[in-house]
């Protein structure tokens, strides 16, 4: 289990017009937005926050807040061995949320059990935040792929060995490589590649067949036949409108 601590957690109404002045603290603070419209400024960097939106704040890190609509704010204080970086997060599934009115409920109702209760849904609660926040990590190693393959195009390459280097599943892999590129990685591949043999077409005196083995391509009739697809021409006539 995560080492934490809850120092206290509120659920304040706001209203159009509230603000809070530049403070700090000298322990973890999440503010969650339930709902309303407004802006925070914290380290210098101004923020927007809306309906199911929060801020991890660490500590002595200073913070204001600027209510342009009437809201509702629950702040968790905390203090813990790690230290969470400051981040900001959309609760689009309202789970963090859930789990912050359990812990408001815990603390108001002090059943049997309800520290225990309290610092396994504190667990809870940081583990989702956390798992919430891989799919920024796998975008930078999805951005080691896509180097790879822009400048290795011309090799011959095994997508399913690249998701195998994630430690993902190859449909995951097709489906966040999609996300983040608009294509799918055999598409994306065959998109440099296609590229690259435009320029060694309008560039060098390479006859069609050795630049499709040059660009990675099986034969020069996939080569042809994908080119045309892609530009309506083919090869030979683009080297001849372009040269």
């Amino acid at each position: 289990m995560l080492d934490l601590e809850l120092i206290c957690i509120r659920k304040l109404p706001k209203n159009k017009g509230d603000s809070v002045n530049f403070h700090s603290h000298n322990y973890h603070e999440l503010v969650y937005y339930g709902f309303g419209d407004g802006e925070t400024t914290i380290e210098d960097k101004k923020y927007h926050f809306t309906n199911n939106c929060f801020f991890l704040i660490p500590p002595n890190v200073v913070h204001n807040e600027i209510h342009n609509a009437d809201g509702e704010v629950i702040c968790l204080e905390f203090i813990a061995n790690t230290h969470p970086p400051l981040s900001f997060n959309r609760d689009n599934s309202q789970k963090c949320y859930k789990i912050l009115r359990d812990i408001l409920h815990e603390v108001k109702n002090q059943k049997y059990g309800y520290k225990e209760m309290i610092a396994l849904k504190l667990n809870e609660l940081f583990i989702y935040i956390q798992r919430s926040e891989r799919p920024s990590i796998n975008e930078k190693n999805f951005e080691y792929v896509i180097n790879y393959i822009q400048e290795n195009y011309h090799d011959k390459i095994v997508l399913s060995d690249c998701a195998k280097q994630l430690n993902l599943s190859y449909d995951y892999f097709q489906h966040r490589f999609k996300e983040i590129t608009g294509f799918s990685p055999r598409q994306f591949l065959i998109n440099r590649r296609l590229s690259a043999s435009k320029e060694l077409l309008r560039h060098s005196q390479l006859s069609c067949t050795e630049i499709a083995y040059r660009c990675g391509f099986s034969t020069s009739a996939q080569y042809s036949a994908l080119f045309n697809k892609a530009f309506g021409v083919s090869p030979s006539k683009y080297r001849k409108l372009n040269s």
